[in-house]
C-alpha cells in the first residue's frame, strides 16, 4: 500500500514539476519574442525616420537650389509644395522613434534640425555646405542608432 501511494506521489510530483518547466520555458519563449519584436519596431522606427529625413533633405537641397538660380513660378511653387509635404512626413516617424528609442531622441533632432537649416541659404556654396552638414548629422544618427541596436540585441 505505501508503494503505491508513493507511486502516485512521485508520478503527481513528476507531473507538477513538468507542468512548471514547460509554464517557465512558454514564459521565457514570450519573453523572448516579445523582445524581438520590440527590437524589430525600433528599427522600422530608425530605417523610417532616416529615410524620411533623406526625402525631405534632398527637397529641400532641389528647391533652395530653384531658388538661387531664379527658376520659373512654377517650379518654385511645385518644389515649395514637395517641400512642405517631406518635411509633414518626417513627423510620424519622428514621433515613433522618440516613444520606442528614446536614447535616440536627440540625435535625431540634431538630424532633423541639420536638413531644417537648408533654408534660405545665401549662395550656393553656403547649400552645399548645410547640405554636407545635414548628411554628416544624418550619418551621426545612423551610426548611434546601429550602436544602440547592436546592444540591445
Amino acid at each position: 500500500m505505501w508503494s503505491s501511494i508513493v507511486a502516485v506521489l512521485g508520478t503527481l510530483a513528476g507531473a507538477l514539476t513538468a507542468g512548471l518547466l514547460q509554464h517557465h520555458s512558454a514564459r521565457a519563449a514570450r519573453a523572448e519574442q516579445r523582445a524581438d519584436s520590440h527590437r524589430q519596431d525600433q528599427l522600422a522606427a530608425v530605417t523610417e525616420f532616416a529615410a524620411a529625413l533623406d526625402t525631405h533633405r534632398s527637397a529641400m537641397f532641389h528647391r533652395e537650389r530653384l531658388t538661387l538660380t531664379a527658376a520659373s513660378g512654377e517650379q518654385q511653387l511645385e518644389a515649395q509644395t514637395r517641400s512642405h509635404e517631406t518635411r509633414a512626413a518626417i513627423t510620424a516617424p519622428h514621433i515613433r522613434l522618440q516613444v520606442l528609442v528614446p536614447e535616440l531622441a536627440d540625435a535625431a533632432q540634431r538630424a532633423a534640425d541639420a536638413t531644417y537649416t537648408l533654408r534660405q541659404a545665401a549662395d550656393r556654396a553656403e547649400l552645399d555646405s548645410r547640405r554636407h552638414q545635414a548628411k554628416e548629422a544624418a550619418a551621426t544618427f545612423i551610426a548611434a542608432a546601429a550602436a544602440r541596436l547592436r546592444s540591445s540585441s
